[in-house]
């Protein structure tokens, strides 16, 4: 018996080699990815939520829970106005793009100007690694906090996971962190 994450990698069909025909693609499969996310980062427990993004932009196109599209709720807000503080401890207004936060932090493992924010919500980046390696792959790891919660996020060649994680709903950061690798390992294993 093939475990179900082969399953859905049959189904999603072969890995497309140019970066274009890999985002219409994927952007075809949304659906299929969000159960996938789901699979491998909420099934065990590990994360309340989970996001898939293209690296070429930081914009999701997947997401989990896939139950009622709760894991979009958790993860991306569209653009915000938000009070920033500077760094002469006054406040600016800023508009926020989540997409562009994402990216930043996954090229420069720096939060922009405005932070990062996913889903509304501000985190810290408080780890950055540009050259894990985890079974045959180098991955980007990098971790995000904010009180009692947290962002596990993995860059692959194309792909940033993030897996998110709620101490009050019993989930730690290692647990957490773990799950995402694996995905990593995964996603990296079949071309992605």
């Amino acid at each position: 018996a093939l475990p179900i994450s082969s399953v859905v990698c049959n189904l999603l069909g072969p890995t497309p080699a140019a970066s274009s025909k890999h985002s219409a693609a994927m952007a075809e499969e949304e659906g299929s990815w969000d159960t996938t996310c789901e699979e491998w980062l909420i099934s065990e427990g590990y994360c309340y939520a989970a996001g898939l993004a293209q690296l070429e932009d930081g914009a999701f196109y997947a997401a989990a829970p896939v139950a009622d599209e709760a894991g979009w709720g958790f993860i991306h807000k569209e653009d915000h106005e938000e009070s920033i503080l500077q760094d002469d401890m006054s406040e600016k207004k800023m508009t926020v793009n989540e997409a562009t936060c994402l990216k930043s932090v996954a090229d420069t493992g720096k939060a922009p100007p405005e932070g990062l924010w996913l889903g509304g919500v501000k985190y810290t980046v408080t780890q950055y690694d540009a050259k894990f390696e985890s079974g045959d792959h180098t991955f980007v790891k990098i971790f995000a906090n904010r009180p009692k919660k947290g962002v596990s996020i993995m860059v692959t060649n194309t792909q940033i996971i993030c897996g998110f994680y709620d101490e009050e709903k019993g989930q730690t950061a290692g647990n957490c962190t773990k799950a995402t690798i694996a995905f990593a390992e995964y996603l990296a294993g079949i071309g992605y």
